[in-house]
């Protein structure tokens, strides 16, 4: 196993709107059932210029273990 720290304070934003992109592109889907904490807060997520309202969002835990996870991803146009 390897472990990279990453740091929210440097790369939240970044983070935020990497998830954005694969999720309105369709590069990720998401069992409906399976995860609903995650959906539960993917909609009730509020950012203000690209900064998540922790105090807003619902099991806001899980949607930035959802950023870390898709952080290895990189979209097409990246990759060209």
């Amino acid at each position: 196993m390897r472990v990279e720290p990453v740091s929210f304070g440097v790369e939240h934003k970044a983070l935020l709107y990497h998830a954005k992109f694969m999720l309105e592109n369709r590069y990720v889907q998401i069992h409906p059932t399976k995860f609903d904490k995650l959906i539960t807060a993917l909609r009730s997520a509020w950012a203000k210029d690209g900064v998540l309202d922790k105090e807003v969002t619902s099991y806001h835990d899980i949607l930035d273990a959802f950023r870390l996870c898709l952080r290895p991803f990189k979209e097409q146009s990246a990759m060209q």
